[in-house]
């Protein structure tokens, strides 16, 4: 009997240990998911953890580095993963808990405790079609997060970004074009958008923001006639922006390439594009099981997230600016 109760304990025990060890991921441990830093060219981050054969972009980490939030495209809707860090060990991916129901962009604010949303959710019980964006905020919490909650003022605000003061940056479809705006938090409220005008905006298409926490830079994407790619402007003393200039080749040679964020100790981009990476020859011809562990792989016309190195931040800035 005293055999049996032990070889029980023993199994318990097992047991107990393989379904702790099977919610984190192998082998990975330490800080940035245990990645490499990348330095001036941009390298693919967390291959096959959080860039797999399928589509993830708008990647960024809350301020303490231990929780990871990104978009997984795809059907049925797009949603919001996380994977946190445990006594060093890096969890496997779940679906964010205030994401699940509707396809959404959005991003974190610099404290990791509000989360914006812009997604396609309405804003009463409605069968029907939503066609331009709504905008809801979540809150942390000691319990979790809490159920989104609308924003007055920010309907059809795509890709937002938040500053520290609570600003946020988003873009808006036109007639002809798309443009930055910004909405100002004032009293607990937002005010009406405004165009972040000519110094930003072209005659072509700007998306997807990435608003500096102070508010002192602004990275986007822009497919303007003086190269496609991710532009970036200061703000000046007098609070306007200097005029857009192009980041480089080193990053823009992944166009299309988009901002995600830039880490919250400023020394990484992340950024995501969709850049192919497997020759369309071969000299050997391809089996089944190495074409599927392709599809399977990143860099394979998914899109993929991105980092590099942030010091071209400071290069590109003009030296009237301190």
């Amino acid at each position: 009997m005293k055999n049996l109760i032990g070889f029980l304990a023993i199994v318990i025990i097992i047991a107990g240990c393989t379904e702790k060890s099977s919610t984190y991921i192998p082998r990975i441990e330490g800080a940035y998911l245990g990645q490499k830093p990348p330095g001036s060219t941009p390298e693919i981050f967390a291959p096959n953890i959080v860039s797999t054969g399928f589509d993830e972009l708008f990647g960024t980490f809350t301020p303490n580095g231990k929780e990871f939030y990104y978009i997984q495209a795809g059907p049925p809707i797009w949603t919001i993963n996380i994977i946190k860090q445990e006594n060093g060990k890096w969890l496997k991916p779940q679906v964010a808990e205030f994401s699940g129901s509707y396809t959404s962009k959005f991003c974190l604010s610099p404290d990791g405790n509000e989360v914006i949303l812009t997604s396609f959710r309405h804003k009463e019980e409605s069968d029907e079609e939503v066609i331009f964006p709504t905008a809801w905020i979540v809150k942390r919490t000691n319990q979790g997060w809490t159920e989104p909650s609308y924003l007055e003022g920010l309907d059809s605000a795509f890709a937002p970004s938040i500053s520290e003061n609570k600003n946020i940056y988003f873009f808006k479809v036109g007639e002809k074009h798309q443009d930055l705006y910004v909405s100002k938090y004032n009293n607990g409220e937002y005010e009406t958008p405004v165009n972040l005008g000519d110094s930003i905006n072209s005659h072509q298409d700007e998306a997807d923001p990435y608003i500096a926490p102070d508010e002192s830079y602004i990275l986007w994407n822009s497919n303007r006639e003086n190269g496609t790619g991710i532009y970036i402007s200061f703000k000046r003393k007098d609070g306007l922006w200097t005029k857009a200039k192009n980041v480089g080749e080193n990053i823009n040679s992944l166009a299309p390439v988009n901002v995600g964020s830039v880490s919250p100790d400023g020394k990484y981009i992340f950024l995501f594009s969709n850049k192919y990476h497997f020759s369309d020859y071969r000299y050997k011809e391809i089996t089944y099981e190495e074409k599927m562990r392709i599809l399977n792989s990143p860099g394979n016309g998914s899109i993929d997230i991105y980092w590099v190195d942030a010091s071209i931040i400071e290069k590109q800035k003009p030296k009237y600016i301190e």
